[in-house]
């Protein structure tokens, strides 16, 4: 395939979220640098005999990053393949990875199995019921998590509009797990935006849902935590009961 030929397929789509490298020295215009965030991310070069679920994949970065690396690869998104740049990617890049439509909330181990990375970047923040999400989550993953996510340490979004550090406005909430609330899109005038989570909130949900944080770094408005599947038997049984499950 031609160079103005691969462009030609870049160019047939308009919404680009991912800047990937289709091609050498081709990448797609999209608003979000990948890369940024993958080497903060505590991931084996190499992946062979391993299963990784990247949920909320869009153009699918990470998804294909993570086949590369010899994983067997399944992309979840909201969106249905035809409405990102999945399938066009894929196929410049020539890699086989398998992408479904379905809302995280839906997900099971009986519908999809487990895995043993889970990449959830860039969706915590997303989701009107983020604990609900990190439980379907856990029962996911054999072993380890990655999450991204906006955080407010650096962001508070006051009643003006203006973002300032929390600790600028609270030092004593510092280090305190809270979320702020974004009603009716006041967060970038985005309604598909809820929660917005200080890094010790996201530590605490994550402790919550039975992973341990090995590492954690904060970049601006946003956080890469690390963590692995832990086991805590008290806790999964006051979740359970919280949600009306069997305990």
């Amino acid at each position: 395939m031609t160079t103005a030929e691969i462009w030609k397929r870049v160019h047939s789509f308009e919404g680009w979220y991912h800047c990937i490298e289709v091609a050498p020295g081709i990448v797609t215009p999209g608003i979000n640098n990948g890369s940024e965030t993958l080497r903060h991310l505590a991931i084996p070069a190499n992946l062979h005999g391993k299963r990784v679920l990247d949920l909320g994949a869009r153009d699918g970065y990470f998804s294909f990053e993570m086949a590369r690396r010899g994983a067997e690869v399944l992309a979840i998104d909201y969106f249905p393949k035809e409405r990102t740049g999945f399938g066009i990617a894929e196929k410049l890049l020539s890699l086989d990875v398998s992408y479904q439509q379905e809302n995280i909330y839906n997900l099971t181990p009986e519908k999809i199995g487990q895995f043993d990375l889970v990449l959830f970047l860039g969706l915590l923040y997303h989701l009107p019921d983020p604990l609900l999400a990190l439980d379907k989550v856990r029962m996911l993953c054999r072993e380890l998590l990655c999450v991204e996510t906006y955080a407010i340490d650096n962001h508070v979004i006051l009643k003006d509009g203006k973002a300032v550090r929390l600790g600028d406005v609270a030092p004593r909430l510092e280090g305190i797990p809270i979320m702020q609330f974004y009603p009716a899109g006041s967060l970038n005038n985005d309604r598909t935006n809820f929660w917005g989570p200080n890094v010790a909130c996201i530590r605490a949900m994550l402790e919550q849902s039975s992973f341990a944080v090995d590492s954690s770094i904060l970049l601006g408005s946003r956080a890469v935590l690390n963590c692995h599947r832990t086991h805590d038997g008290p806790t999964e049984y006051f979740n359970a009961i919280a949600r009306g499950l069997p305990p």
